[in-house]
């Protein structure tokens, strides 16, 4: 097990990572859960959790006041009357559509240094 972008190929890596960044954004899921998933499917085991600490204390209002507010957009006010029920489903239906564009994102950033990686190194 490495953080190296030696071990395993740009695809891997970038799997590892983007589903740690996913699961790390989903509530009720996190580093324990990159970690078993990434175990399963034989994923780089620090590159997964390192994508779900994208999540911690400093980003975690960030990231949920930011999902509020993005379900809050695509939900519009034709939601559930009660106040409650209307915050929380605006909330996860933006932290899901968060955590899937921010673990695309999170993917192509560590495909394009993996790959940027292998490539200076075969030429040098």
């Amino acid at each position: 097990m490495s953080l190296s972008l030696k071990d395993g190929s740009p695809h891997k890596l970038a799997l590892a990572f983007g589903m740690g960044v996913l699961l790390g954004i989903l509530p009720g899921t996190g580093a324990v859960a990159a970690a078993g998933v990434a175990t399963v499917l034989r994923l780089n085991l620090p590159l997964a959790v390192a994508g779900a600490m994208v999540v911690n204390p400093l980003t975690a209002p960030l990231v949920y006041g930011g999902s509020y507010f993005l379900g809050r957009w695509l939900l519009g006010d034709r939601v559930v009357e009660h106040k409650i029920a209307r915050i929380l489903l605006r909330t996860l239906a933006g932290n899901l559509v968060m955590a899937l564009g921010l673990a695309v994102v999170g993917y192509l950033v560590v495909w394009g240094l993996a790959t940027w990686h292998r490539s200076r190194a075969r030429d040098s």
